[in-house]
């Protein structure tokens, strides 16, 4: 062969290796091209496993249901029960009638009740523990101990002197600075107090075991409103000590014993005239004052006790122009004065006699 025809022959195998590598190469390159598409794009084969058929178990369905809006037209069913009915035994309560500044009539708008029926008064003759606003306020003060308790300066002869003292200027801060005050209250309503021992005092303001039954006194304060508008004046006697005061005006000096203790003087004809009762001493009859109807009026009362042994206080009340049956002596039989009717458990207390005085009557309890 000649030598030009071995250089084609060795040049033309080198080009057809060379063009069966560039081929291989480029296969690669897709082969390898499309792998890594392949293993990119491909998504991960999610494994399911067969379903097997199971039999489906019941439920029960929930008996409160959760998350669930009611309809504003339904109504919750509601369960049965059963109430066993007891027999209750009802009691009438009369409840006593009053007249005040805000007219009308009733008890204390029905806020209150009556002696130990379970709402705290315990009413006595001499008042109640506790008052609705138509009572009139009793402070008791013993003049034979000091206000811490010790003993004071205190006799029958001085007991007068004290007495006539605060009188001048009825200035209860005279007994609060000098003497002991009892811390309980009593809410009077009347003052028909009848012979009695003077230890029911002590005793009804709760300090029996710590005063003894003399020397003492007890003060009262309030507001009276009249039903209607008129002159009225007191009749009264007080074993010892009865005075009353109204709108700043002393009306009346009841005291049982002889002996200047005020200025006051009556000239009725009839004063110190008529006895209350048995026992008792002749009633003083006060001057006239005037109040009208439904406007209140500051009233004070003083009452006390000096030797001891027996006490008993007694108030009525009369009307000018008003015509009351008389009694077989003369006297008229006048109404007692009174802020609330008296309840009925208490009027065989008051011992009245029906010759000289009457529960029926006007009402002067002003609520404040």
């Amino acid at each position: 062969m000649s030598n030009k025809k071995k250089f084609f022959t060795k040049h033309a195998k080198s080009s057809a290796a060379m063009v069966s590598l560039g081929i291989h190469a480029v296969l690669i390159l897709m082969a390898l091209s499309f792998v890594a598409v392949t293993v990119v794009t491909k998504e991960d084969q999610v494994f399911k496993p067969a379903e097997v058929k199971r039999p489906r178990m019941k439920l029960k369905k929930l008996q409160v249901p959760v998350n669930i809006k009611k309809k504003k037209s339904q109504k919750p069913k509601l369960r049965k029960r059963i109430i066993v009915k007891k027999e209750v035994k009802t009691v009438d309560i009369k409840m006593p009638e009053i007249t005040g500044i805000k007219g009308g009539t009733g008890y204390l708008d029905g806020r209150g009740g009556l002696g130990n029926l379970g709402f705290g008064l315990n009413l006595d003759i001499f008042g109640g523990d506790k008052g609705f606003g138509n009572e009139l306020e009793g402070t008791f003060f013993d003049l034979k101990q000091k206000p811490d308790g010790s003993p004071a300066k205190m006799d029958e002869k001085y007991f007068n002197e004290v007495v006539k003292d605060f009188a001048r200027s009825w200035k209860v801060s005279q007994f609060e600075k000098n003497y002991f005050q009892v811390p309980n209250k009593k809410f009077a309503t009347m003052f028909q107090l009848p012979l009695m021992s003077a230890e029911k005092a002590p005793e009804a303001y709760k300090v029996g075991d710590v005063v003894q039954p003399k020397q003492w006194v007890a003060y009262y304060t309030g507001k009276i409103a009249a039903p209607e508008t008129g002159r009225y004046r007191f009749w009264g006697i007080g074993d010892d000590v009865l005075m009353v005061r109204v709108k700043n005006r002393l009306v009346i000096d009841a005291k049982y014993f002889k002996g200047q203790i005020t200025d006051w003087q009556s000239n009725d004809e009839n004063n110190r005239k008529f006895k209350p009762g048995h026992g008792e001493t002749p009633m003083a009859v006060g001057d006239w004052f005037s109040l009208s109807k439904g406007k209140p009026a500051d009233i004070e009362v003083l009452i006390g006790e000096r030797p001891g042994g027996r006490c008993y206080f007694r108030l009525f009340i009369e009307q000018k122009g008003v015509d009351y049956p008389t009694a077989p002596d003369g006297r008229p039989i006048l109404p007692i004065f009174k802020m609330q009717d008296v309840p009925e458990e208490l009027i065989p207390k008051i011992k009245l006699d029906p010759n000289v005085g009457t529960v029926e009557g006007p009402n002067f309890g002003a609520l404040k």
